[in-house]
Parts: C-alpha cells; structure tokens; sequence
C-alpha cells in the first residue's frame, strides 16, 4: 500500500489548467495513487473531496499531503 493512500489532501490554492478555480483550497482523502511502473514514484493521486464526495484526480503538483496525525 502506497504511503500516501488514505491521507487527507488540500488542494493548493492555485488555479489549474483543467478545473480552473473550482477545487482551488479543498480538503479531501486521497482515495487512488498512480505509480511509474519504473521508479515507483507517485505521478498522480486521485483524492474524494470532502463536501460533495467527487473524485478528482489530479497531479502531485496540485495538492499538498497533509501529514498523518494517529
């Protein structure tokens, strides 16, 4: 399991090139992580926002993992 599966995410306050101001400072849980097949690093998340419940994916750019508390 990918360390950052499960952790909550804020979506940067930052426009973006495909949903433009819509999920700019959203909080979610980050509910899907794509992989590169050679290095393994993380190259895309997909993260269930948390007022609507709408998963969006998007890059590792575009969010900031909020650290995990328990």
């Amino acid at each position: 399991m990918h360390p950052h599966l499960a952790r909550e995410a804020t979506v940067r306050d930052v426009e973006t090139t495909r949903y433009g101001w819509d999920y700019a400072g959203r909080r979610g849980k980050i509910t899907h992580v794509d992989k590169d097949p050679q290095t393994g690093a993380a190259v895309g998340y997909v993260v269930r926002m948390e007022d609507g419940g709408d998963e969006v994916p998007f890059e590792p750019e575009e969010i900031q993992i909020l650290e995990a508390w328990d």
